[in-house]
């Protein structure tokens, strides 16, 4: 074999494991849907026990079992039994892994549309749409448990990664930062958290802002938050020293985009600032691969794109705003402050 065929295969192989990873996907899926892992807790169980307890076909469920077994979410044990691994619990509710919550979007949100991706590069239109019949929005207001779903798992995650945000956010002599679209307030809840001294606004939907509430309270930061519902396509009646504006902007096509950012300029006084904050579109394509995977993300399910800085600058200016600065983050965020003009 010469180097160059070795080459090919080494590169097919890789694809055809990217291929072949729905297997794992869907057999987590499987578990969480029927709800084996909190079933199963820190107990053994024999497939038969297990098929019992939970009105499933014992044969096909020892299958299942051997396959989840080679996930690493459960375990095999000499005497035919099964056990839940530490990896299987971050399936169970209630687990603080996000895992289960992004299993169950992506699995029944984003996958039809991503297997018809071709529809809507035929059409110019998401996806998502072609397979739902309605916009992201619309379905998730529609299917308020899928809706909630999203949002708290957005919420978590924002949460446990404000690190890198925090560290390159300017608060310094703000007393009133403004999360508009925050969804539950995560990135919020971070701001809040680390900065005692600061109050907050939450701006959102009003289904959002009312499950914002309870997670806030978890957080501790509640009695600080005020919860303001509406629409950023209409008007944002909040009045903040620093607004954040985060992985908003992406989920738009140019035309709502621009409104939104207008909106925010008609909200700011004096002195205030915007940070929109926002992964940005690389040059070239291996510079940033997830900036590109996020970019065919949003043209499958919002409509929406990544934009590259010129891009996004250029929005913020016909906005009547301008760009005083742009540092990144330590895990590749830009954070885009910009300022009345």
């Amino acid at each position: 074999m010469t180097d160059s065929e070795s080459e090919r295969d080494t590169v097919e192989d890789r694809l055809r494991g990217q291929i072949e990873a729905y297997h794992a996907a869907a057999l987590a899926h499987a578990a969480v849907r029927l709800r084996l892992p909190e079933t199963m807790g820190a107990e053994d169980w024999t497939a038969e026990r297990l098929a019992a307890k939970l009105g499933l076909s014992p044969p096909h469920l020892e299958r299942t079992l051997r396959g989840l077994a080679t996930l690493g979410l459960v375990a095999a044990q000499p005497d035919g039994t099964f056990t839940l691994t530490e990896l299987g619990r971050a399936l169970a509710p209630g687990s603080s892994s996000t895992l289960r919550e992004k299993l169950l979007i992506v699995v029944k949100q984003y996958w039809q549309p991503w297997a018809n991706l071709a529809a809507g590069i035929k059409s110019g239109t998401p996806a998502f749409e072609h397979v739902f019949g309605a916009s992201v929005a619309d379905w998730r207001r529609d299917h308020p448990e899928h809706g909630e779903t999203f949002d708290a798992y957005l919420a978590r995650e924002s949460f446990a990664n404000a690190g890198p945000i925090l560290a390159a956010l300017d608060l310094a002599g703000a007393e009133t930062v403004a999360d508009i679209g925050g969804g539950q307030g995560g990135l919020l809840g971070a701001i809040l958290k680390a900065n005692p001294g600061l109050r907050g606004v939450l701006f959102d939907q009003p289904q959002t802002v009312a499950a914002a509430k309870p997670y806030l309270g978890s957080l501790g930061v509640a009695e600080r938050v005020a919860f303001v519902a509406g629409d950023f396509l209409s008007e944002i009646p909040v009045e903040a020293d620093i607004y954040v504006l985060k992985a908003v902007l992406q989920q738009h096509e140019d035309t709502d985009a621009r409104i939104i950012l207008q909106s925010c300029r008609k909200a700011l006084r004096p002195g205030a600032k915007l940070m929109v904050i926002e992964r940005l579109m690389p040059e070239r394509a291996m510079d940033d691969p997830a900036a590109i995977m996020l970019d065919l993300h949003m043209m499958a399910i919002s409509g929406g794109k990544a934009r590259t800085r010129p891009e996004m600058e250029a929005l913020i200016a016909e906005a009547g705003l301008r760009v005083a600065k742009c540092p990144k983050t330590s895990d590749g965020l830009a954070v885009i402050e910009a300022t009345l003009r």
